[in-house]
């Protein structure tokens, strides 16, 4: 009698369309499993690039891949074709961009089949371009929680147990008993979430493997949740099922569990959304149907659901980012645009300020692939004046200032914009970054025992008179309230410190600041991002228009400002603004320069009365500039 083919232990379905870049990928990161029972069903759906002839060409003549050919059916036909074929006892689901680790069979099988569980999750790796990642768990509010290997049981007693896990197909292995007969929604978008919340109401709980053993590609151009496309109002009919589907359960808290998923779901859409006038449209009908279903939109479940969302929804933009530029090195506006463009959230209009027919030109061809993007023509001259252009312009409830060739880290929009709607701060301060790569951080204060940091973010502050004196001057890394800058009439500096003048005031005026202790910006430290406003002259006369700069900002402090300040607070920001001047010096002769400097600074520092005593001045301040300011204070001191 012929032998009957046996049995796989596991089957994984994936579906494949027009992804030629990652297919090969995919497909070899199964065939690397530990676990090698299993088979394969690569459904091409039609693909209209060469992703079948790659798949093909990887499986070989392994027996465990079967390639299925079938005319598009969208994502759910050819998931379903799949559920139509599967042999195996366990069911998973891998995309066609993404991978797996070696491991990922074998430890979510071991661990349904050690405990009897019907399906098992694990943590994901988002993986982006240029190699760089993170590391999610898949539980909303619990993102941190995926590294240990614990595994952990969850209960699903009542909706609300149900939806803080990621409601994807993928990452999870099924015992093919829980889904028998489930299939994908066709013809729309965001199809999991039905299958998800069906197979949910068969169990009463999920397993989850605190490791990121899915490898999720992130940023692939066509990817759907990227796509800024009309279909994003596909959510709405998807979320009216999935109410029908908790209704009909018969499981507790549908109602709560129901307004927060939906919160959520609106939010997460709203990501993909950069044309101005699409994100409009969807923020009113996201008010409606929240409206019409009588829900109340909450955020406060899981950090990651942006308040800023329910700003936008009520009709105001919550963000303007001003980016001034002179024509220099397109790269570096490129640099700052594509960051922006990784930033999900908040809603946010990007202001480029420019001073040259030939600057404004070039960042219109540039901001065309920037639908939120707005350039600006403005007659002023340096960093101070494009940002007082681009203030004036602003729409948005908040500001950023982002020079460019700088860039902002993954949600570092997200968590200051919602840092100063929680806390209702005027002006928000954050760690940054020296250089785009690398470890080289700064607090953005010169620390000293008068500073603390971790009370500072702890909880929203007035800045005290010292902590103002200790904050950097640098422009991207900070936020502020566009009310407050209107109300007190606050604007940078004109000449060749615009970001201290703005700072120093912010500080003191503020009724309230926040501290963000994780870096959210990188400060580009290219010799051509350095040379962009530096004052054009080297030495004494560059020196000459910093000591202007230096002396307008000392002016613009009202009487009540200076009698706040700490004694010694010209001395420090003197000492300040020579080393940095110092620190752009450059070959040749840079040591006679240098000399020259120290001479011309001694000189004004004894004229303004700043070398008679020896007040504190940065920590790590050096020698030599401690030693030319405390010269006066010296000689009276051996007299």
């Amino acid at each position: 009698m012929p032998h009957s083919k046996p049995r796989p232990l596991i089957s994984v379905i994936i579906p494949v369309y027009d992804v030629a870049d990652h297919v090969a990928d995919c497909l070899r990161s199964l065939q690397a499993q530990t676990l090698g029972d299993f088979e394969a069903l690569v459904i091409d759906d039609g693909s209209t690039d060469n992703s079948a002839s790659i798949a093909e060409k990887v499986i070989g003549q392994d027996p465990r891949f079967q390639l299925i050919r079938q005319q598009n059916q969208g994502l759910s036909g050819a998931r379903n074709t799949g559920l139509e074929l599967v042999q195996g006892t366990f069911v998973a689901f891998l995309d066609s961009d993404d991978r797996l680790d070696p491991n990922y069979l074998s430890r979510l099988w071991r661990a349904l089949e050690t405990t009897g569980a019907d399906w098992v999750s694990c943590g994901i790796r988002f993986c982006f371009p240029n190699d760089q990642y993170i590391d999610h768990s898949a539980i909303h509010g619990r993102a941190e929680q995926h590294n240990s290997g614990q595994i952990t049981r969850y209960p699903q007693h009542s909706w609300e147990d149900a939806i803080p896990h990621f409601p994807s197909a993928w990452n999870k292995l099924y015992r093919r008993s829980l889904i028998e007969g489930l299939r994908f929604p066709e013809g729309t978008w965001f199809e999991d979430h039905e299958f998800y919340y069906q197979a949910a109401a068969r169990t009463d709980h999920l397993l989850h493997i605190e490791a990121p053993l899915y490898l999720q590609t992130r940023l692939r151009q066509g990817q759907i949740t990227g796509r800024d496309s009309d279909r994003v109002f596909e959510q709405f009919s998807v979320l009216d099922r999935v109410k029908r589907l908790m209704d009909s359960a018969d499981r507790p808290d549908a109602e709560r569990a129901f307004e927060q998923i939906t919160s959520r779901l609106l939010f997460e859409r709203s990501t993909a959304l950069r044309a101005p006038e699409r994100r409009a449209r969807y923020a009113s009908a996201c008010a409606a149907y929240l409206e019409s279903h009588k829900l109340t939109y909450t955020p406060d479940w899981d950090p990651h659901i942006s308040r800023a969302w329910g700003v936008e929804m009520a009709g105001t933009l919550p963000l303007s980012v001003v980016i001034p530029w002179e024509g220099k090195e397109s790269g570096l506006l490129q640099e700052s645009l594509q960051s922006l463009a990784r930033q999900g959230a908040p809603g946010r209009e990007i202001l480029i300020p420019c001073s040259s027919d030939h600057a404004l030109a070039e960042a219109k061809a540039i901001a065309e692939e920037h639908p939120e993007a707005r350039v600006l023509q403005h007659t002023g001259r340096g960093l101070g004046a494009a940002c007082n252009a681009g203030l004036q312009a602003a729409r948005g409830l908040y500001v950023n200032f982002l020079v460019a060739g700088d860039t902002l880290t993954e949600m570092a929009l997200h968590d200051w914009v919602d840092g100063l709607l929680t806390s209702q701060a005027d002006f928000a301060v954050s760690v940054f970054r020296l250089g785009l790569k690398g470890k080289d951080y700064h607090s953005s204060f010169y620390q000293d025992d008068t500073v603390s940091l971790d009370q500072m973010a702890a909880a929203a502050f007035t800045f005290s008179p010292e902590a103002a004196i200790a904050l950097d001057g640098q422009v991207s890394p900070k936020l502020y309230r566009r009310a407050f800058l209107t109300e007190t009439g606050l604007q940078f500096g004109t000449g060749a410190l615009p970001g201290w003048t703005l700072a120093l005031h912010a500080a003191l005026l503020a009724k309230k600041a926040a501290y963000f202790r994780h870096s959210g910006c990188n400060v580009n430290q290219s010799s051509a991002a350095q040379a962009q406003y530096q004052p054009p002259h080297q030495g004494r006369a560059g020196f000459r228009q910093v000591l202007r700069s230096f002396d307008q900002l000392a002016l613009d402090l009202n009487p009540t400002m200076v009698a706040r300040l700490p004694k010694g607070w010209q001395r420090r920001l003197f000492a300040r603004a020579l080393r940095q001047r110092m620190a752009q010096l450059k070959p040749p002769c840079r040591n006679l320069k240098l000399a020259l400097l120290s001479a011309s600074a001694t000189w004004v520092a004894f004229r303004r009365g700043l070398t008679r005593e020896q007040t504190p001045l940065d920590p790590g301040e050096g020698r030599r500039i401690a030693t030319l300011l405390s010269i006066e204070a010296r000689l009276r001191r051996t007299s």
